[in-house]
């Protein structure tokens, strides 16, 4: 059942992607998000479910819509800027060190293999499901806009 609701969720995706028209991807997107979340509650997951379902699949979306009707299709130019490039990597870089950062115990004392592994399910893991969601639904704002801008308004 959950391998059908992934490859489902892959299907989506990729429909969403490939919609040149902006309310049938936004369709396929909510239809993904929301497996998505069906998916996590049948691992027990029950709140990180309902958190998808509830703010990935309606707000993310509404976010989406309101900004490709405020924007349009007369977006200003911009110039590539490679220092905020190198800014966000840093902190991206810097979010996924910080958790192995956290003292289990004295510094001066050497932390097992078992400890280590208990660091990285406890701390990393939860932020690295939190930050994958939000990289996830910002890429897909991103790419919706620009192919937006790129074939111009509905």
């Amino acid at each position: 059942m959950s391998v059908l609701i992934l490859a489902m969720v892959i299907i989506l995706a990729v429909m969403s992607l490939a919609q040149t028209k902006t309310v049938p991807a936004v369709l396929a997107f909510i239809s993904m998000m929301f497996l998505l979340g069906i998916y996590y509650i049948l691992l027990d997951e029950k709140l990180l479910g309902l958190f998808q379902i509830f703010v990935y699949t309606g707000g993310i979306v509404v976010l989406t819509l309101f900004g490709v009707t405020v924007i349009g299709s007369k977006f200003p130019e911009f110039k590539i800027r490679p220092w905020a490039v190198a800014i966000v990597t840093v902190v991206l870089i810097g979010l996924m060190i910080v958790p192995f950062l956290i003292p289990v115990e004295a510094a001066h004392q050497t932390i097992s293999l078992q400890q280590q592994v208990k660091v990285f399910t406890d701390n990393y893991s939860l932020i690295a499901v939190f930050m994958g969601v939000v990289a996830a639904s910002v890429l897909y704002g991103s790419i919706r806009m620009l192919h937006t801008l790129k074939y111009g308004k509905e």
